[in-house]
This record gives C-alpha cells, structure tokens and sequence, in this order.
C-alpha cells in the first residue's frame, strides 16, 4: 500500500549522510542498445505509466527503457529497470509550437509501490500553482552548453502566473496548456536539456506534479523562465490513457 508524493527522507548515519532517493517517482528514459544513454527524464505516477514530454518521444523508433531508484547513474546498481511496451504521445501535440507536450509511456510489468518506491501524485483538474515554490529534479545539463550530471539534481523555482510569463520573451508562445517557472528577473535556475519530461513538483502535504519539462530559451537565463507542460490541463486524457494502472491511493 503506497501514498503517492512522499518524499524519501534523507537519514544521517554516523556523520555520512546517505542521498536517499528522495523524489522516487523521478524517472531516466535511456534508449540505445550498446551504449544506453539517458534521453529525457519522467514521472511515475501509477505503477504501470510514466508521463514524460511528447518532444522526448516524437518520432522515436528505439526501445526505450526507464529506469528508477537510480539516483547516482555512475553507480552500478541499476536502480529499477523496465520496458516500455507502449508509448501514447498526446493527439494535439504540435511540435512547432510545443503544445500540448505530453506523453505515456506503458511499462512492461508493474513496478511495485513498496518500500520507498512511490509514484507522484497528480494536481487536481483546476489546481493552480502560481506563487507557489517547484522543485524541478533531473540528471540533464548542469549548465547551459555543460555537461549531464550523474547524480540527481533538483532546484527549487517558482511557479508563475501565464500573465506575467507573457510579459516575458515568450510573450504569445505560453499557452493555457503551459506552466511556467523560473527567476525572470535574474535567472540562475533552470531546467536544461537532458531534464526534458521531467517532473516540476509542488509541495502540499504530499509532491503533486504540477508540470512536466517542456522548453525554455536556453537554461536558467533572464526573462526567460523554464515552460513546462500544465499536467492540471491533461487529466482527462492521463486517466483515460492510463485505465489499466493502479494509482493505489487510499
């Protein structure tokens, strides 16, 4: 039996501290063969599905794997490691304009939600983050032009209002079905590539996914906030495309 958005906490044995996995819904999308590589990042929010971007996926002929639990990619231990036997990319996804950027991938077999495996839990239809501190986790660039980071990495952004990322060089780019967060004024803290599908989570008691990483104009530069896709908006299509997991929720 698992509540879907707790976090693991971190617990300091003998003056180590151990880096736990703390966000465990936080999913590697790796593909190729010989070499894998991590492509994109996402989320588990049942044990059966995970949502990632549409742009990670469009077009993708490989097997793609997800692996979770895996915080630490240098490390040998694989974490957990499944399949994906399916991949939905949202019907109105429109790569020129990156709407709608979102997809499901369907794992092979369920992963089980025990121990300190849990997926995040998703928004409500009309939940509204603005104002609101995100944490965006991902093992993509460190910085721009930089390299992908091994470990895990997370960054806490804000969450603002479409009206004010208008006002931003996006201007008529954001629409209702995005969400953007980031430091317009001065920048610093981003997402970037390698992070794209990966959750941007809320805190309210438990992580709920309030965004899942879509664009932004280079990473973590002025007035340019990361653009994420608004998971609020997808419910609809998440469910009916999802019918066959367990959200397992009390």
């Amino acid at each position: 039996f698992s509540v879907c958005g707790t976090p693991n906490v971190n617990r300091i044995v003998g003056g180590q501290q151990v880096r736990s996995n703390k966000y465990p819904w936080t999913a590697q999308l790796v593909k190729g063969r010989h070499y894998p590589r991590l492509f994109c990042g996402g989320s588990l929010i049942n044990d059966r599905y995970v949502l990632t971007a549409a742009h990670c996926i469009h077009g993708n002929r490989d097997q793609i794997t997800i692996r979770l639990l895996q915080i630490d990619r240098s490390s040998r231990d694989p974490g957990i490691v499944r399949k994906v036997v399916q991949s939905t990319v949202h019907p109105n996804y429109d790569p020129n304009n990156i709407v709608n950027d979102v997809a499901l991938l369907k794992l092979e077999s369920p992963v089980p939600l025990t121990g300190n495996m849990r997926p995040v839990c998703l928004p409500e239809a009309n939940h509204n983050f603005d104002g609101k501190t995100a944490v965006v986790a991902g093992w993509g660039l460190i910085k721009e032009g930089g390299v992908t980071s091994n470990y895990l990495q997370e960054v806490n952004v804000p969450v603002i209002s479409n009206a004010q990322c208008r006002q931003t060089r996006y201007k008529d780019k954001i629409a209702e079905v995005m969400l953007c967060a980031g430091l317009v004024q001065q920048g610093g803290k981003d997402a970037c590539q390698g992070d794209s599908g990966g959750p941007l989570i809320v805190n309210e008691g438990r992580y709920k996914l309030a965004g899942g990483v879509s664009f932004g104009y280079g990473c973590a530069q002025k007035n340019a906030p990361g653009v994420y896709a608004r998971v609020s908006k997808f419910l609809d299509w998440i469910q009916k495309n999802t019918a066959d997991g367990c959200y397992c929720q009390s």
